[in-house]
């Protein structure tokens, strides 16, 4: 029993040393790996699919027709022979059956505008999956860059560590002035504030990604230098326009929007027809005969109500959404052209970066840092390229990255896989 009860706490601690470790893992993140988690995980666009088959069942809903109606009047009290709920063979009783039948093909438009609304939904979803999207791939694009940056100020924090420990060891023993170890000091300051501000962007990116993805764990980005390549090549403004406005989803809707206003301008209308209502009953001996069996029918006269006005509110939607398809035009016709300009830049800023930031730039900074070491450069000199360079490094990921965002905003505004 005792070594029952051993081996139960073991599985338990076993269990929950496996989910804390599980708590902490790695999420390596390609752009391609990072839309399929999120395809899978992501809730918004779970609970959006619901929506999508919430209006499917809608449209069942709109194909059915109209239940008959069955009604009995049955005898209560029959004052002639003092008796109760007389309904035997001398009694009295009534039953009659209704049908609703509908005319003027309100039916077929009604199915119409469920369709409608079912086609909205799923392009709705649509919509949500590309600002998702563009969300989910910034993130990962900027954290990269920060990943990035973290990485060259521990470095650069590490090397000032070693020269503050030199440098104040020769204070001491009188080699060197104390200044210079203030100095050292003060970059080194300098440099770990700058830190501290780009780790609260990084774990800012960290929060947004793990909750897109519905995940715990640390998200780490892959991206690398070779994968900006492909963003080098420009496509024609007029292919693009003409991508956007047959592809993006928020213009579909504005069309849609407008086949949704004409079918209920078309079944405005028809609801100005009346329509019928059949009717058939028997009466024991309420009628002209005994056992009577009649038929019948019944028809709402439209001289009061020709529903005018929801006709001419209808006509009226027609008109708006017409208008708002042009806007919606003009909209995407001024987004492709800011991406597309705003593409140009990123491609020129990052070619001059590149020819510029080179492995010599690297070697440069070593040999300064050897030289400062054998005091061959001044601190002053030291001072001004470290943090030149510093600022360089920084700059040129946010060239990088903001290539790879600029070549993002492009498949996002024509909402198809451009890059």
């Amino acid at each position: 029993m005792r070594r029952l009860y051993v081996l139960c706490v073991f599985a338990f601690c076993l269990c929950f040393l496996t989910r804390e470790v599980r708590a902490y893992d790695t999420l390596r993140l390609s752009i391609q790996r990072a839309d399929s988690i999120f395809l899978k995980q992501n809730l918004l666009l779970l609970s959006q699919l619901y929506n999508i088959q919430a209006r499917e069942a809608l449209i069942i809903q709109a194909k059915a027709y109209p239940n008959p109606v069955i009604s009995a009047n049955l005898n209560a009290i029959d004052p002639q022979n003092d008796r109760f709920f007389n309904i035997g063979s001398e009694g009295q009783k009534e039953f009659g059956i209704e049908q609703l039948v509908i005319l003027g093909g309100k039916r077929k438009s009604s199915i119409s505008i469920a369709r409608q609304n079912q086609a909205i939904a799923q392009t709705e979803f649509a919509e949500l999956l590309r600002n998702l999207k563009l969300q989910l791939h910034t993130s990962i694009y900027l954290l990269g860059q920060y990943n990035t940056i973290l990485n060259n100020y521990d470095k650069q924090l590490a090397l000032l560590k070693v020269l503050i420990q030199s440098y104040d060891e020769q204070a001491k023993k009188g080699n060197l002035p104390v200044k210079d170890v203030i100095r050292l000091k003060t970059i080194h300051l300098r440099v770990s504030n700058n830190r501290i501000e780009v780790i609260a962007f990084y774990r800012d990116e960290i929060r947004k990604i793990q909750v897109l993805l519905h995940t715990g764990d640390h998200p780490v980005s892959q991206m690398r230098d070779q994968d900006l390549e492909p963003f080098l090549t420009i496509p024609e403004f007029n292919d693009l326009l003409t991508r956007a406005l047959q592809q993006r989803p928020d213009f579909q809707i504005v069309n849609q929007q407008l086949n949704l206003a004409q079918a209920n301008l078309r079944l405005q209308k028809q609801l100005a027809i009346p329509d019928v209502v059949l009717n058939s009953g028997y009466d024991q001996l309420g009628g002209a005969f005994k056992n009577q069996v009649q038929v019948g029918l019944s028809i709402p006269l439209p001289l009061w109500d020709r529903n005018k006005g929801n006709i001419k509110a209808a006509s009226f939607q027609e008109l708006n959404t017409e208008l708002l398809i042009q806007q919606k035009k003009n909209e995407i016709s001024s987004e492709v052209q800011s991406a597309w300009e705003e593409m140009k830049v990123g491609v020129e800023e990052y070619k001059k970066a590149k020819e510029m930031y080179t492995r010599d730039f690297n070697d440069v900074f070593d040999g300064v840092n050897e030289n400062f070491r054998r005091q061959n450069i001044s601190i002053l000199e030291f001072v001004d390229f470290f943090e030149a360079y510093n600022e360089s490094l920084a700059d040129f990921q946010r060239i990088k990255t903001q290539l790879a965002l600029s070549a993002e905003q492009i498949n996002f505004v024509t909402a198809s896989p451009v890059y």
